[in-house]
């Protein structure tokens, strides 16, 4: 329901927008923020070898699939939510097309490249040193994909904070 000019009536200074912003903010500091440091503590984990590189992936994996994957899903919903109920925005806007252009190629890295490339990662981790070679190649290109999503993150923000016309 539209109602002057928004869904629901809300505006930037109602409550239902700020909860929205909360929410939207809190949920890419945990979800994004998370995946960041996940990325930051595997690369530190491979100084000490194989076996803590192996625990502190089966970590960050705990973590990603139960508390930072979906608190960056919860972001992008909370941002659409945001952009519906406020009525200066739109969803025609070339900063908001843009972000959400951004969020869905980082959900595509993340599950496309990211996930794979680690499942492969992890079993070639466990079976030992007759796959060390190809856990060397994986982990390099885990950490690609990684860099490739943390700069889609912070191309996001930058549009989000800027609000260019693109």
């Amino acid at each position: 329901m539209t109602v002057g000019g928004s869904l629901v009536g809300a505006s930037f200074n109602s409550g239902w927008y700020q909860a929205v912003l909360v929410v939207h903010l809190a949920g890419a500091v945990v979800g994004f923020g998370g995946n960041a440091l996940g990325t930051v503590m595997l690369r530190r984990a491979w100084a000490e070898g194989p076996d803590g590189a192996g625990a502190v992936r089966r970590s960050y994996e705990f973590a990603s699939n139960r508390l930072t994957d979906i608190a960056a899903y919860l972001a992008g919903i909370a941002g659409l939510v945001a952009v519906l109920i406020d009525d200066r925005w739109d969803l025609r806007q070339d900063w908001v097309t843009a972000a959400f252009i951004l969020y869905f190629a980082w959900a595509g890295i993340a599950h496309g490249a990211i996930r794979p490339t680690s499942a492969k990662l992890a079993e070639a981790l466990e079976a030992g040193d007759e796959r060390a070679d190809d856990a060397r190649r994986l982990r390099r290109r885990a950490e690609l994909w990684a860099m490739a999503s943390n700069l889609v993150i912070v191309a996001a923000i930058a549009v989000m904070v800027t609000k260019p016309s693109l």
